[in-house]
């Protein structure tokens, strides 16, 4: 990826939870109006999940789709740590592995969405006959067209029966299976197209896979348990390494084994491939304990749940159309748009917390040693939620918001693209996420405010930076808050999900910030021009931001 990362890191809110979380919200808060809630009955109608526990969702006043949501991923944590302490890869085979992974993932998919698994199993199960019939040089092509087809589809239909409301469905999970299957096409494209190293940028090298893999690996890779209700979304190199157990070697800072056979691309012959993995599989009273990383994650998780259930509701999506809102105050409305997206983030922060806690809780997401010798957990973590929610730029913030999608979007189409990196990026990611016009107004505004907050930043920092720690310490202060407002300007809309209600928000509020942000790209670096890159203190300050 080239120096500027704006493109891909303007993907603001483009994950599983994101979406699945934003539409959870909207229908709690649109449920008041009768015909809402006439959509909703006529949903839950249609839901095929399990309906075991509708006592407790009655109990709770909760709806059923969400209990199980809950359970299903409190079961993945039970399965994760079962997981790692009786299928260790020194204690069964690679193969084992992949099939206690597979059929969890298979069980907790039918007791979450019922027959509609079968939809999820059709997408597998055609882009792996895509793998195994299509020439090389069309395999990523056409499974990236393909997938993305199928799951536009689901958008659809779903869009076409919900009115801002939203039953969880198989449509989430989906999303992440057209990640992981696109990315093991582009990768098994890279290493088996005869590609030289140097056409490959270091990502592509990194995630590159030289050989096909079989039926079990790659239903196992696509359906397993840890990631198969919220993600998070890996890579098929990194999972294939930690089912085969040679994860810890092959990331471990101070790992004895040469770095030759540090082969994660499975591009050895059998024979070579067992000698060598052998070699790398570490024994379990060997490895970091991931358990207290794993239940902070879980706990974390519970706190923003908290903070979802008992006051978000106190903030609703739904009364920023409401004419009592155009009543209040300048001040009052930003205060309540920037509140209602704040905790909005929480839902999001629920899910992948406890994506990332299932992982880590099974031994997967081992990214090495910090320099103080404490392991690091952070291989398969989708959100820095200090890095968003106290980040001193938009830059910061977007960089750790949803890291694994971001990693997607870069691999599949940011490196790739030989021009328009921008566009086809955000073609893709929108797609991606689906039809809704409040998608669309947060991707184009997130790009504008991307573009407008690099230019503040290039053109005022170096300034400020000039006049000394106190005043760079202040400047910080300034630009983090500022961020918070712009956030909440640009994603409303994602929530929100109409394209003329947050039209008519931004005409309430005179479209301040685009005038602003107007400002900050046509006039700015002629009012105050940004210094010589060459000094290189300049280049030290401006690449810490």
């Amino acid at each position: 990826m080239t120096k500027d990362h704006g493109p891909c890191q303007s993907q603001t809110l483009s994950a599983l939870l994101a979406v699945k979380g934003r539409r959870l919200v909207a229908r709690r808060f649109s449920s008041t109006s009768r015909s809402m809630a006439t959509v909703e009955s006529h949903w839950e109608e249609f839901y095929l999940g399990s309906r075991r526990f509708q006592f407790i969702a009655d109990g709770l006043g909760m709806p059923i789709d969400q209990v199980n949501f809950v359970f299903g991923q409190l079961m993945a944590l039970l399965l994760a740590y079962i997981f790692r302490v009786y299928l260790h890869p020194s204690h069964v085979s690679a193969t084992t592995r992949h099939w206690g992974s597979l059929l969890a993932g298979l069980g907790i998919s039918y007791f979450c969405f019922g027959k509609q698994v079968l939809l999820a199993l059709a997408l597998v199960v055609g882009c792996y006959l895509l793998m195994l019939l299509l020439p090389i040089t069309l395999l990523h092509h056409v499974t990236l067209a393909a997938s993305i087809t199928f799951l536009s589809v689901m958008h659809i239909q779903r869009q076409l029966y919900e009115d801002g409301v939203f039953v969880i469905d198989v449509t989430g999970p989906m999303m992440i299976m057209v990640q992981k299957a696109t990315s093991l096409a582009y990768s098994l494209h890279d290493g088996l197209s005869g590609l030289k190293d140097e056409e490959l940028t270091p990502l592509q090298k990194e995630m590159v896979v030289r050989k096909k893999p079989t039926a079990l690996e790659y239903f196992g890779y696509m359906l397993n348990f840890h990631s198969v209700l919220a993600g998070p979304y890996f890579m098929f190199a990194d999972y294939q390494d930690f089912v085969e157990g040679t994860h810890y070697a092959k990331r471990a800072l101070q790992t004895p084994v040469p770095a030759s056979s540090l082969d994660s691309n499975r591009n050895k012959s059998p024979s070579e491939s067992k000698l060598t993995d052998s070699k790398l599989r570490t024994r379990l009273e060997d490895e970091p304990n991931p358990v207290p990383v794993a239940m902070y994650k879980a706990l974390v998780s519970a706190g923003n749940a908290f903070v979802t259930v008992y006051l978000l509701p106190k903030f609703p999506i739904s009364f920023i159309t409401d004419p009592k809102f155009f009543q209040l105050s300048f001040l009052s409305k930003t205060f309540y748009i920037v509140a209602v997206t704040s905790l909005t983030r929480h839902v999001y922060y629920t899910g992948w917390m406890l994506g990332d806690s299932i992982c880590n809780m099974s031994g997967m997401g081992f990214n090495g040693y910090n320099a103080d010798g404490t392991a690091k957990w952070n291989l398969v973590s989708n959100v820095d939620i200090l890095g968003v929610e106290f980040g001193l730029s938009l830059r910061d913030t977007l960089e750790a918001w949803n890291s694994g999608t971001m990693k997607w979007l870069r691999f599949m189409v940011y490196e790739r693209a030989p021009t328009q990196k921008t566009l086809f990026t955000y073609m893709l990611s929108s797609i991606w996420h689906g039809f809704y016009p409040g998608y669309y107004i947060t991707f184009v505004s997130g790009a504008f405010f991307t573009i407008a907050a690099r230019n503040v930043r290039r053109s005022v920092r170096p300034h400020i930076v000039s006049k000394g720690p106190m005043a760079q310490k202040l400047y910080d202060v300034f630009t983090c808050v500022v961020t918070r407002f712009c956030l909440a300007y640009f994603t409303f809309p994602f929530i929100l999900l109409r394209f003329w209600g947050s039209i008519a928000v931004y005409r309430d509020m005179l479209f301040f910030q685009f005038v602003l942000g107007a400002l900050a790209i046509i006039l700015l670096p002629v009012v105050l021009p940004p210094k010589s890159r060459s000094s290189k203190n300049t280049k030290e300050h401006l690449k810490s931001q």
